[in-house]
């Protein structure tokens, strides 16, 4: 069990690390582009991009609820944990379908006016940030979990080091 919450922890550490890098490197590369090329930029890196991070979301958040369902079933100490990095975890994917799955096509089809693209895009980043944030701290739950167990030595102990 103890490996596979790591590999969970590993998973959710790439989404949340994959989703503060987009926050931090991409948006404000983006917020800097003429609307016209921002619509050609984020249409041309919305696969790759997108593609990468559905592949983590769907892994990241398979694996936490997974550990997070046999510890909770085995009521296990880190039951607790757990399961607060996979709500976590589950409002960080509710923003697919609730904002991201009509604002991505939206913003990549170029319809929008410069205005309203500014905007959308203000609001994408306000969202990606909730999604980022939410990522973190399923992440941070979920590596939590790890220092809680029968053994009070945690993820890594002195002699595994």
């Amino acid at each position: 069990m103890k490996a596979l919450l790591q590999f969970a922890a590993v998973l959710l550490g790439l989404l949340a690390g994959g989703s503060l890098l987009i926050a931090t490197g991409l948006v404000p590369y983006w917020r800097s582009l003429d609307p016209a090329e921002f619509a050609q930029v984020f249409s041309a890196n919305l696969l790759p991009v997108g593609g990468t991070m559905a592949v983590l979301t769907v892994l990241g958040t398979g694996s936490v609820m997974t550990v997070a369902a046999i510890s909770i079933w085995k009521k296990q100490p880190t039951r607790f944990w757990l399961a607060a990095a996979a709500a976590a975890t589950l409002l960080m994917v509710a923003t697919l379908p609730a904002y991201f799955g009509t604002a991505n096509p939206l913003l990549a089809g170029g319809t929008l006016g410069a205005d309203a693209s500014t905007a959308e895009l203000a609001t994408w980043q306000q969202m990606h940030w909730f999604r980022t944030v939410m990522g973190i701290l399923g992440f941070y739950c979920a590596v939590r979990a790890g220092y809680v167990s029968e053994k009070p030595t945690g993820f890594i102990t002195p002699s595994g080091l």
